[in-house]
């Protein structure tokens, strides 16, 4: 057995009214400045870790709120409704679903990957002193998520 095969991850948000928990690594982790993330976080970016939907199981959905920034593909932002605090985004559908979750709401983030990349740093509140490559601007931003999330 693999240590994939033990690994037992678990979160939620700031006041456990929504929770989640899987048995795979997230397939990628990032730092996102964009004004979306700052909006929805409250924060001047958004550390973000990606699990494919089907690795999720999710509870206290009914303790969610749904704000979307853009039409498709765009994520589907959830805040949870007791604390206000962001819980969970996702994009598309079986079996290409994916879940980004705050990497903050994790409660063993010793087991998460370390983030790959900041994108839309061109949106950045302060400068962030590490040796991360930086995409700026919408396209750069998307193409380095993407790669991320695919393995590249």
């Amino acid at each position: 057995m693999s240590k994939q095969d033990h690994l037992h991850l678990h979160g939620h948000c700031e006041c456990g009214a929504f929770s989640f928990e899987t048995h795979r690594t997230p397939i990628a982790r990032f730092v996102c400045h964009c004004l979306f993330c700052q909006d929805f976080t409250g924060e001047a970016f958004s550390d973000v870790s990606v699990l494919r939907g089907h690795h999720v199981e999710i509870k206290g959905t009914a303790n969610l709120i749904h704000k979307k920034y853009r039409l498709p593909p765009n994520l589907n932002r959830s805040l949870c409704t007791k604390c206000g605090k962001p819980a969970v985004e996702t994009m598309g559908a079986w079996p290409l679903k994916l879940i980004f979750v705050p990497s903050k709401n994790f409660t063993e983030q010793e087991l998460l990957p370390p983030p790959r990349l900041h994108a839309f740093y061109n949106r950045r509140v302060a400068d962030i002193a590490d040796d991360l490559p930086k995409y700026a601007h919408y396209w750069p931003s998307q193409f380095a998520i993407t790669k991320a999330i695919m393995g590249f």
